[in-house]
C-alpha cells in the first residue's frame, strides 16, 4: 500500500469512529511538537507580536502600580524635604549673619563718610561682596562730589586747580553796546550784574 493508497482509505472512512480517533492521536500537538514550530522562522513570526503584546500590558500594569511611588521616592532622595524648625533655624541663621554684615556695612559707610539711608541697596549674603559694593559705591559717589565742587568753584570765579581768576565784571555802557551774542557768552555775569546793580 503506497501513500496515495492510505490517504485514499483514510479520506473514505474519515466518519468512522476508529479513524476518527486515530487521526485524532496523529493530530494531537505535544509540546516538543509545539517548541520545534515556534523555533522556526514562521513560528516566531506568529508568537512574537504575542510576547510583545503582553510585555507591553504587564509593562502597563507595572507603570500604574509602582512608576509614581519610584518617582515620588527619587524626588524625595534628590530633594528631601527638610525638617519645619531646620528651615526656622536656617532662616534664623540668614537673619543674624544679614544683620551682621548689615553692620559691619553701617560701620565701613560711616568711615568712609557715605549716606547711611543707602547701605540696603549694597548688602549681598557675604560681607565681601558688600564690601567691594561699597567700595565701588564710594569711588563713584566721591567721582560725584568733587565734579560737584569744581563746578561750584569755577561758577564763583575760582579755579580748582588753584588758580584765582577775576569773575567777570561790567559797566553798563558796555552791557548796552554788547551783541548779542556777546550777550549769550556772558549771559551769567551781566545777569549777575544786573542783579547786584538793583539791589
Amino acid at each position: 500500500m503506497n501513500l496515495e493508497e492510505v490517504k485514499q482509505f483514510f479520506e473514505q472512512q474519515k466518519d468512522t469512529p476508529e479513524v476518527k480517533a486515530y487521526l485524532n492521536e496523529l493530530s494531537a500537538v505535544s509540546a516538543d511538537s509545539v517548541k520545534q514550530y515556534l523555533d522556526t522562522d514562521e513560528g516566531k513570526k506568529i508568537l512574537q507580536p504575542r510576547l510583545d503584546q503582553h510585555f507591553t500590558k504587564g509593562l502597563e500594569t507595572w507603570k500604574t502600580n509602582n512608576l509614581s511611588k519610584l518617582i515620588d521616592q527619587k524626588v524625595k532622595e534628590l530633594h528631601p524635604e527638610k525638617d519645619p524648625l531646620a528651615l526656622k533655624v536656617e532662616q534664623l541663621e540668614r537673619e543674624v549673619r544679614m544683620k551682621d554684615i548689615k553692620a559691619q556695612a553701617i560701620e565701613k559707610a560711616h568711615q568712609d563718610g557715605l549716606p547711611l539711608q543707602l547701605i540696603d541697596f549694597f548688602l549681598s549674603d557675604n560681607s565681601e561682596t558688600t564690601e567691594a559694593n561699597l567700595n565701588t559705591f564710594k569711588t563713584v559717589f566721591n567721582e560725584h562730589l568733587d565734579h560737584k565742587a569744581q563746578e561750584r568753584l569755577k561758577a564763583g570765579g575760582i579755579d580748582p586747580k588753584g588758580n584765582q581768576f577775576t569773575p567777570k565784571t561790567f559797566t553798563i555802557e558796555q552791557i548796552k553796546s554788547m551783541t548779542s551774542e556777546e550777550y549769550k557768552a556772558n549771559q551769567e555775569a551781566v545777569d549777575q550784574f544786573l542783579a547786584s546793580t538793583q539791589q
